[in-house]
């Protein structure tokens, strides 16, 4: 009989750029270069309070790139930054991943790059393998534009390839340097967007049969993908002559709320107590987890993994999913299988089922 395999995430490395800034210091920095009167001044400020973020990181020093009153830099500027900062980014959180892992980098054998926030060639997963001194014929991919949903993309694909051999180890790498794309203006969506995003880099190794040395974190059990009809303008992300422009829809949150809770049942099971999983939500920001936990009846409990990713770093696209799981292993799961479950453009619902090792 064959040997079943079951892919397992092994190890989860986190990396985050050198300037780290607080909330209400970018909110201040905004007021005084858009030289906001006082009620304009006094939205952002709750806006940015309201956000439950306390921190965010940057590969920039005050998070903004424009000048207010000089005309907005390019997309070529933007993405040199990018070309440049990105692969180092990356970098850091695949060293903390392999460090975790702790077995010999010759070992693994596919490299995967997911990010939506810049476009190089040849790609960040081409310049992993050097840099890492990975085996020159180690199998390349690289997932891109795919938004906040990315690194459960880049999972399915590592999944897939766990399955095909005992011998196959992926290093998986979700880089986003948000940043780089802010505009600014002066519409309360635009606020609210820059309220949000962020910079930094995932990663995370998985395989199947364990080795000597390794330490499985989860199992991957399954997955689904649920796209809603009448939802392609409600999230987008588009190319424009001065970075990407994107635009998140205040209906956005009631989407979710109206279905997420029959995709669940698809994903864990229909006579499954869902209070009985721990919860990995990607923390697109508040007003997500909120509507999440109200339509599944959850408590802060549950989703403290999504709010103290949310407070400590903010959405860093298809790389928080990442840390949330790294937040959840590090405060200890309670049940037997954890939910992972992410949203992004489409409007898409992505969700992971996981088996907790520690269990």
């Amino acid at each position: 009989m064959d040997t079943v395999l079951i892919p397992t995430i092994f190890s989860i490395g986190k990396g985050v750029p050198a300037y780290s800034l607080e909330q209400a210091g970018i909110a201040q920095r905004l007021i005084q270069r858009l030289k906001l009167d006082d009620e304009d001044a006094w939205m952002l400020e709750k806006i940015y309070k309201n956000s439950n973020i306390n921190r965010r990181y940057s590969v920039l020093p005050d998070l903004l790139i424009d000048e207010p009153g000089k005309p907005a830099i390019g997309m070529s500027a933007r993405n040199a930054i990018y070309k440049k900062e990105a692969p180092l980014l990356a970098e850091k959180a695949a060293r903390e991943a392999l460090s975790n892992w702790g077995r010999p980098t010759d070992e693994i054998t596919h490299i995967i790059s997911v990010s939506c926030t810049g476009a190089i060639t040849p790609g960040i997963e081409f310049k992993l393998t050097q840099a890492l001194r990975l085996d020159p014929f180690v199998t390349r991919l690289g997932i891109n534009m795919m938004g906040c949903f990315g690194a459960f993309k880049g999972l399915s694909v590592a999944h897939k390839i766990a399955c095909e051999s005992p011998k196959n180890r992926v290093l998986l790498v979700c880089t986003e340097l948000c940043s780089l794309h802010f505009h600014l203006e002066k519409t309360l969506e635009s606020t609210v967007i820059h309220s949000l995003f962020a910079d930094g880099s995932g990663a995370a190794i998985v395989g199947a049969q364990p080795r000597a040395g390794e330490h499985p974190l989860f199992e991957l059990v399954g997955e689904k993908c649920y796209a809603m009809e009448n939802s392609q303008q409600e999230m987008t992300w588009d190319a424009c002559d001065f970075g990407f422009d994107m635009t998140l829809s205040a209906r956005v949150p009631g989407l979710i709320e109206q279905n997420i809770g029959a995709f669940v049942k698809a994903l864990a099971g229909t006579d499954k107590d869902l209070h009985t999983f721990d919860w990995a939500i990607h923390p697109g920001g508040k007003a997500i987890i909120e509507a999440t936990q109200k339509a599944l009846k959850l408590d802060h409990s549950h989703t403290c993994s999504s709010w103290n990713v949310l407070a400590n770093y903010g959405n860093l696209s298809s790389a928080t999913f990442l840390y949330v799981l790294a937040d959840l292993k590090e405060k200890g799961t309670r049940g037997k299988h954890s939910i992972g479950l992410g949203f992004g453009p489409g409007l898409s619902i992505e969700g992971i089922l996981l088996r907790n090792m520690d269990k």
